[in-house]
Formats: C-alpha cells, sequence, structure tokens
C-alpha cells in the first residue's frame, strides 16, 4: 500500500484548515441576529412574517442548514485530527488506500468510492418503484 507523502498531507491538511474556517464563519452569521453583537441565536421569522406555516418552515430549513454545517465542520475536525496518523487516507471498510483524488474532492472520506456507495445503498435509500 502507498501511504500519502508529506506535501499531499499538507495541502489536505490546508484545504480541511480553510473549509473549517469557512463553515465555522457561516454557522456564527446564521445564528447572529442583525443589530445583536454579543447574542447568538436564530432569527425570529415569526416576526418577520405574519404566517406561522411559513415561519416554520423557514425556521426548519436553517435549523437543517446548520445542522448539515455542523455535521461537516465535525468529520472536518475529526480527519485533521487523524491527518498525520496511519488511518488517514484508508478505507474504513475495505482498508484499502483511498485514492488521493477522492480526499482532495472531500478530505473528510473515511470510505474509498465504491465502499461509500455499497455504504449508501444499505441506508435504505428507496429503490425505484418502491414507496
Amino acid at each position: 500500500m502507498r501511504y500519502l507523502t508529506i506535501e499531499q498531507r499538507e495541502a489536505l491538511g490546508a484545504q480541511i484548515a480553510r473549509r473549517a474556517e469557512a463553515l465555522r464563519a457561516e454557522i456564527a452569521a446564521a445564528l447572529k441576529q442583525p443589530g445583536d453583537s454579543d447574542t447568538i441565536h436564530l432569527a425570529n421569522h415569526l416576526a418577520e412574517i405574519d404566517d406561522d406555516a411559513v415561519a416554520d418552515l423557514e425556521t426548519t430549513l436553517e435549523v437543517a442548514a446548520l445542522e448539515r454545517d455542523l455535521a461537516e465542520l465535525r468529520a472536518l475536525d475529526a480527519a485533521g485530527a487523524r491527518l498525520h496518523g496511519p488511518d488517514y487516507g484508508v478505507c474504513a471498510d475495505c482498508e484499502e488506500e483511498i485514492p488521493f483524488r477522492r480526499l482532495t474532492a472531500n478530505p473528510a472520506a473515511t470510505r474509498c468510492t465504491a465502499c461509500q456507495a455499497s455504504f449508501e445503498l444499505k441506508q435504505g435509500a428507496p429503490r425505484s418503484g418502491t414507496i
């Protein structure tokens, strides 16, 4: 098995750091209200829109986006922690090397492309023709 070079690991580390910084900024911006410098909270959509259903929908979408960003940030933090360890770049399922191109596209990847596709199918993706 060929391990990642120092240069490749450094490039991936820089990529992880940049993306994590961008996510932290997005999360902070989403949680700050205009005019509030010290408080962090979600926007009150009901105060903006006099429609409970629309306000609930907007809040639900905002929370889902924050959850997605937080999950990505946790995955990036975990990838950064294992970046210089022997397990980084090795598929968690088949233990084969994850190609550098895949890691460049997703530096937090823990599975090779084939194992990730299999994992996603097992997670209950609906098959065509079924409900």
